[in-house]
């Protein structure tokens, strides 16, 4: 019976202590941070920990400069408790230099004037344990002095097509490097490892097949093949837009090939028969991604002609208005288009009228 209540006790004890500890744990003041972005379809994931200033000198104080003690580096864990670390779903490049997708451990050296950002294979807690003999990546990177931060972080700025800086600030510095992936080549390999792909699958690949390498229209028409095969194999009521988008670029891809009469006579065809979101996508994709305004206009009001009581054909003339800065037809359009939309659409269409209502009133 003593044994038991031994027992019992002892439970009791160590429940209260890893409650007690739960509790410290979630009144932390350096803060768990989990932070991400997406360029094209790579992930790059920051985890850290977010420490205080509390009125300590930080740089040349607590994390003293060139830190080298008997030839050995000693290397900062560029957050607090846990060692920060960093995710890539693709290869990337660093500042230039190339990364293996994967997980790493990201350390500091710290110099006055010069960090060197370094990707490490080990993960483990702290930077006490920092071997130079895990560095898979050494980045320096000169430091900027920047206006007082009391906290510590980490974040994601000058955004570009197929790149962004990755910067840490703290105290009064900060320093940032370039993460850059080649966005076509992740997509292909992507989808070259799916076994079971789709017909948007297809399509995207016979897309990113030409943007890799515009001479390849054979090939890019063999995949639209393979698209449409599978067209039945997806939602019913994602069918027509799938159809209509692989053939229009299958039309295309034939008149590029000398096959005039044969892909301007599918195009027609396909044109004739879309309505909803396809005029509306293709419309706007003539504008802005081929840049031919007189085309899209002509596609659009056709359209209109053809659909007079679709809401998706005033919705795309009102941001073809947008683009070309007529607010009055604007709003025009976006009200005609709110006049006819299902109930299902209705506060979306609501409020892009209203908003660009009250745009032109106050201009």
């Amino acid at each position: 019976m003593r044994r038991i209540i031994l027992i019992v006790i002892i439970g009791v004890i160590y429940s209260k202590m890893g409650f007690a500890q739960d509790v410290q744990n979630s009144r932390k003041m350096s803060q768990k941070v989990v932070s991400t972005r997406t360029i094209g379809t790579t992930e790059v994931t920051i985890t850290y920990h977010s420490p205080l200033t509390k009125g300590r000198k930080i740089f040349g104080g607590i994390v003293p400069y060139d830190f080298v003690v008997e030839g050995k580096e000693y290397a900062w864990r560029a957050g607090s408790n846990n060692r920060t670390s960093i995710i890539f779903s693709h290869d990337v490049s660093i500042n230039g230099n190339p990364l293996k997708a994967g997980e790493y451990g990201l350390v500091v050296l710290v110099s006055k004037d010069q960090w060197t950002f370094v990707f490490s294979s080990d993960l483990s807690w702290g930077a006490f344990q920092y071997d130079q003999a895990n560095d898979v990546l050494r980045v320096p990177v000169a430091v900027k002095k920047v206006p007082h931060q009391e906290w510590l972080s980490y974040d994601f700025i000058e955004p570009q097509a197929e790149q962004f800086d990755i910067r840490l600030r703290w105290e009064e510095v900060s320093a940032a490097f370039t993460v850059s992936t080649h966005v076509n080549t992740n997509i292909l390999a992507d989808l070259y490892a799916k076994a079971d792909k789709s017909a948007r699958d297809y399509r995207v690949l016979a897309v990113e097949t030409l943007v890799a390498d515009p001479s390849q229209v054979d090939q890019a028409l063999k995949y639209l093949e393979e698209a449409m095969a599978r067209i039945d194999s997806m939602e019913v009521r994602r069918q027509q837009g799938e159809r209509f988008s692989i053939t229009v670029m299958k039309a295309d891809l034939l008149i590029q090939k000398g096959e005039v009469k044969r892909g301007e006579k599918m195009k027609q065809t396909a044109i004739n028969e879309a309505e909803g979101f396809n005029m509306y996508y293709y419309g706007l994709n003539t504008l802005m991604v081929k840049g031919d305004k007189k085309e899209a206009y002509q596609l659009l009001q056709e359209n209109i002609q053809k659909h007079e009581h679709q809401w998706q054909g005033y919705l795309a003339l009102g941001e073809y208005y947008l683009h070309e800065g007529d607010q009055k037809q604007v709003v025009a359009n976006f009200k005609k288009a709110y006049e006819l939309t299902p109930e299902n659409w209705k506060n979306y269409a609501r409020y892009l009228y209203l908003q660009n209502k009250l745009v032109l009133e106050r201009s």
